[in-house]
């Protein structure tokens, strides 16, 4: 497992962190999966799923700008999903990857970067995306808009008073989703807050595909919790209605659907590989 950085800017000085995993099995050494964590993820946090993913296919894991270990720099409008999505496309020529021959897996905003990737026609199509609480537009208020030139200090001191309240909130409404909100709690203690906070703004607040969906022309496999209330799942149900390759996997009852369920997640994929892949041979 090698562990590079690939510099996607000069101003500001950009590099993002980014690993190459090799099949188990070399019969599949063909196939590729990219793994782009969800938003305040990280590579480590997302090995478990690449090992089940090892069983099927190479993985290429990267960490977006602002994640992890790839550069964060405190400016304003660099935290655009258009930027996110350009940067995908440096990932898949750095690692020449062939149109057809390669598979995106996207968790929540990693889904958005996805999305944008393929609706702007940066590069090589994926062959299918592999998605988890894919959504059109996040349930973000209006208000977000006032926060846009807000000082950093009054982000914090919002960000500490909307979390205390969503808590509480959760408790009695959806007490599955508090391990939610205290994981973003304790992410935010390791990860650059002013950074995360502009992704908030910028990227999750701004996205909106509403107008394009229906060009979304591939096969989608989607991965949806039925009671999330971080992301609908009526809006993440929809994207397996524009191609009739696509297909519903509904999986647990919070938004963090993938800790624990790394192994049937993999099943899941692995099998719609491998339809997908013989219907088209």
């Amino acid at each position: 497992m090698t562990e590079k950085f690939l510099q996607v800017s000069d101003t500001p000085f950009i590099q993002l962190r980014h690993r190459f995993l090799t099949t188990k099995n070399p019969e599949n050494k063909h196939r590729t999966i990219i793994i782009i964590p969800g938003w305040l993820g990280t590579i480590e946090e997302r090995l478990p799923l690449a090992e089940s993913f090892l069983r099927f296919a190479n993985v290429i894991i990267y960490e977006p700008r602002g994640y992890g270990k790839s550069s964060a720099p405190h400016k304003r409008k660099i935290w655009k999903l258009e930027y996110f999505a350009q940067d995908l496309a440096k990932i898949i020529e750095y690692y020449r990857l062939k149109e057809g021959e390669f598979y995106i897996w996207g968790s929540c905003v990693g889904a958005a970067i996805a999305f944008q990737y393929y609706l702007s026609n940066l590069g090589p199509k994926p062959k299918a995306l592999l998605l988890a609480s894919p959504q059109d537009k996040f349930k973000t208020k209006w208000w977000f808009n006032l926060f846009k030139w807000a000082p950093y200090f009054l982000l914090v001191a919002i960000e500490k008073i909307v979390v205390f309240f969503l808590e509480l909130y959760l408790k009695m409404k959806n007490p599955e989703e508090v391990k939610n909100v205290k994981y973003a709690v304790k992410r935010f203690t390791e990860a650059d807050l002013y950074v995360q906070l502009r992704i908030l703004i910028e990227l999750i607040h701004e996205y909106d595909i509403r107008n394009q969906k229906e060009n979304l022309d591939l096969p989608i496999l989607v991965f949806s919790a039925q009671q999330d209330w971080f992301t609908l799942p009526e809006n993440a149900k929809q994207f397996v209605t524009f191609h009739p390759q696509s297909m519903l996997v509904e999986l647990g009852n919070s938004h963090r659907i993938i800790d624990g369920n790394e192994g049937e997640i993999g099943d899941y994929i692995a099998k719609f590989i491998e339809k997908l892949e013989k219907n088209t041979k």
